[in-house]
């Protein structure tokens, strides 16, 4: 039986463009460039290329002062201590650990004493997260030593020069956040070749070649008719307040603590610079691990309190991102943005939609990278809540969506390995909602 990732790639490539440059698998390991023009380069023959498989890199003797419990019943990336080697920004990159090389030691080198799996310890062998167990040999206060091999991913780019040489350029070995193999200069990017740790092969969803006709299109802006007061604000330069009402990616997941990295940090520069009269305050309503219903259900006075942090400060504009809101279906998303929204419109705001970006495939029923369309119930309820109640929608995920086709396996982007993009996901938000507005 077709699984959903098949269904919807068999649907899109029936009908899509070739890549300028084909891309194929032709050994485990080796796969062939096919000739083409674009970019202001041009490959006249094929060119094979041998890809160097994964490498296993060892950890011998790193500490752990402590190690907690182990928690069966959390989730497995917080079961309990992570591997160094395989953490992301706050998790563990999955699938990336060899669980039977794990050996937990009461000392650095040769220890006398090995603890014993099930006895002493357990581990999640998907996560690669692992705690003592209650009566074990390990003390509560006891400080251990792990050995261990991992593979990380890695992101080669092929390239053509002007003289029509093709090359393969490596990229460096990384989890979380992958960066594409940087090319020396006079060479243009035409493919890339997604190396995942722990990969055997090479297989069709591990190769990316650049479209390079397929930029992304640009959606209508729609702020002269959606969001009128604030485009005439932005305009004159009279006082703007900007809330912006989300999770843990509106507290700048995925990039730290730099707010200029964050989207709503990249979206204000922007609107400043489109628009030098704008005068713009910021405030931000985010809560990392909350859906909205959370938040507007927390109590008053607390932390995170909707009517004080969203409703009180009387915003122009509130901008709503909550990927964690997509476990609602279509309804749901009809009845709950519905009460946000006569919220909001009582207040005299101004609302943008911003839909969420892609995270974990298998999170989303997929096994794929490569995806054409967003597959969640949530992302089409925005779509729909917008247009039926005339409320401006920046489709972020559809950008998401088109990463796959500039060479980019999205979840290269994730700085945590599940859900937190890093600056250049954090631009995509950006970029959506700046195409709702016009150029002046």
């Amino acid at each position: 039986m077709l699984t959903m990732a098949c269904v919807l790639l068999a649907s899109f490539f029936a009908g899509a463009p070739a890549p300028v440059f084909s891309l194929q698998v032709t050994g485990d390991w080796r796969v062939e460039l096919g000739p083409g023009e674009a970019g202001g380069v041009s490959l006249a023959q094929a060119a094979s290329f041998e890809i160097t498989p994964p490498e296993r890199t060892i950890v011998r003797d790193e500490r752990h002062a402590v190690l907690p419990l182990y928690n069966p019943k959390a989730g497995g990336w917080v079961r309990g201590a992570k591997p160094r080697g395989i953490q992301t920004e706050e998790c563990t990159a999955t699938g990336k650990l060899y669980p039977e090389t794990l050996r937990i030691k009461a000392g650095p080198g040769d220890a006398p004493v090995v603890f014993v799996e099930g006895k002493d310890y357990q581990i999640e062998p998907f996560w690669g997260t692992f705690g003592r167990v209650e009566g074990g040999a390990i003390g509560n206060n006891q400080e251990v030593f792990i050995d261990y091999a991992y593979e990380p991913d890695r992101l080669d780019t092929l390239a053509v020069n002007t003289s029509g040489e093709a090359r393969l350029f490596e990229g460096v070995p990384s989890l979380g956040v992958v960066l594409p193999g940087d090319v020396t200069d006079g060479f243009t990017p035409v493919a890339r070749v997604w190396v995942p740790g722990r990969g055997e092969a090479l297989t069709e969803d591990t190769l990316y070649p650049i479209y390079f006709d397929s930029p992304g299109e640009s959606p209508e802006p729609v702020a002269e008719r959606l969001l009128p007061g604030t485009l005439a604000k932005l305009r004159s330069g009279e006082a703007l307040t900007v809330v912006t009402f989300g999770d843990s990616v509106t507290c700048g997941g995925g990039v730290g603590s730099d707010q200029a990295q964050w989207w709503q940090g990249q979206f204000l520069a922007r609107l400043r610079d489109r628009f030098p009269a704008a005068q713009l305050s910021w405030k931000n309503a985010g809560w990392g691990g909350a859906s909205s219903a959370a938040y507007m259900k927390s109590p008053r006075g607390s932390e995170h309190d909707y009517v004080r942090d969203v409703l009180e400060p009387e915003p122009d504009l509130v901008v709503i991102e909550f990927v964690n809101d997509a476990y609602l279906d279509e309804a749901g998303v009809a009845e709950h943005y519905g009460t946000i929204l006569k919220n909001l419109r009582g207040v005299g705001a101004e609302v943008i939609l911003l839909t969420p970006h892609l995270v974990r495939p298998d999170w989303m029923g997929m096994d794929t990278n490569k995806v054409k369309e967003d597959p969640r119930g949530y992302v089409r309820g925005l779509k729909a809540f917008g247009a039926a109640n005339n409320v401006a929608v920046a489709d972020a995920s559809a950008l998401y969506c088109n990463l796959w086709r500039q060479g980019l396996p999205y979840m290269t982007l994730m700085a945590n390995a599940i859900n937190h993009p890093d600056v250049r996901g954090h631009k995509l938000f950006a970029d959506a909602l700046m195409g709702l507005f016009p150029r002046q």
